[in-house]
């Protein structure tokens, strides 16, 4: 039994192994965003190094290979969160403390054989880095107009988060140590079905998933079926009368303003307009207001949190943070830059 279990087990892992190469090979070879793609092949490698690792059926232990695999296994919470933020936020933004914790669980890793300590305190900050995954996979789907990529992302985000968080938990409290022979064919067996989901699901999901713009040229809605078409009329109609300037809009409230179903609204804004966020449709609105009034001299006195409120955001933080984005200055370099050539 146990010969067989053996052998199922190199069997499954090999499969899985092979199918996380193939897709690093896919998104390697697009010609699509080199951030996007360099994440998930880095992402694949990763599991494949870790696959090769977690099992003492591929006779690797006791060897230089193993510490190699075992170096790069080490960060694959590191790119699993990478790859999560690049398939699933349009335009991520990293910070200065992302790269310290990236160093900090690499280093954890590659120290926990000689400090058991380290391997204490990575497991936890790798815990933290998992939850921040399912935050991410779960936060931003509601103005997530690419409907495919949202349904997506609510259960294959949340598995790969759910197994992150198992695997950090058997790490941290070594339960590991000696688990029977069926655990490592299921081992493998899972990342097999999961690996050739994503591959199915990225194929399918290739124009989407490669868009290099926050948001393609309008088309015209006659490229929409009718029934989109006309709920399409209504949504600029809406957007027309001002109802971006409603602070907190959410889809939910679009969609009854316009008394369309959510996923038609999406689908209208989506494939009529070219967005494939719901807050860049709202703020492109409300950002070229608040540039109109900076560029008034004769509104020159009134305050930016002011404008703020008047174009429809809540705080000055989160104005300033879409119009930097939008126009690559702040409210008030934009308003000197404008009063300057006045």
């Amino acid at each position: 039994m146990d010969d067989l279990l053996t052998r199922l087990d190199l069997f499954l892992r090999g499969g899985a192994v092979t199918a996380l190469v193939i897709c690093a090979v896919i998104f390697l070879a697009n010609r699509g965003q080199a951030p996007r793609k360099l994440s998930v092949s880095a992402l694949c490698l990763g599991l494949s190094a870790y696959l090769l690792v977690s099992s003492p059926n591929l006779g690797l232990v006791g060897t230089r290979m193993q510490s190699w695999l075992v170096a790069i296994a080490g960060v694959v919470p590191i790119l699993a969160v990478w790859a999560g933020a690049e398939l699933f936020l349009d335009r991520p933004v990293y910070r200065p403390w992302h790269g310290a914790i990236a160093a900090a669980v690499a280093v954890g890793a590659w120290l926990a054989p000689v400090f058991p300590i380290a391997g204490t305190l990575r497991g936890a900050v790798v815990f933290l880095l998992y939850a921040g995954l399912l935050h991410i996979a779960l936060s931003t789907a509601a103005a997530d107009l690419v409907e495919s990529r949202r349904r997506f992302r609510r259960w294959f985000v949340a598995v790969m988060a759910m197994i992150g968080l198992a695997i950090s938990m058997v790490e941290v409290f070594q339960f590991d140590t000696d688990l029977p022979n069926l655990a490592y064919p299921l081992h493998a067996s899972g990342f097999l079905v999961l690996t050739i989901a994503f591959l199915c699901w990225a194929t399918r999901l290739a124009p989407d998933l490669w868009s290099s713009t926050e948001h393609s040229p309008s088309r015209p809605a006659a490229s929409l079926p009718a029934a989109d078409a006309a709920v399409l009329t209504r949504i600029e109609a809406a957007m027309a009368a001002g109802i971006w300037r409603q602070e907190g809009l959410s889809i939910a409230q679009l969609a009854a303003t316009v008394d369309a179903p959510e996923h038609r609204v999406r689908r209208a804004i989506n494939k009529g307009l070219g967005y494939r966020n719901f807050a860049q449709f709202i703020n492109e609105r409300r950002i070229e207001a608040a540039r109109q009034i900076l560029s008034d001299p004769a509104r020159a006195d009134i305050p930016i949190l002011s404008i703020a409120y008047d174009v429809g955001f809540a705080s000055v933080g989160p104005f300033n943070r879409a119009f930097r984005d939008r126009t690559g200055q702040s409210p008030s370099e934009y308003r000197q830059s404008r009063n300057k050539l006045s």
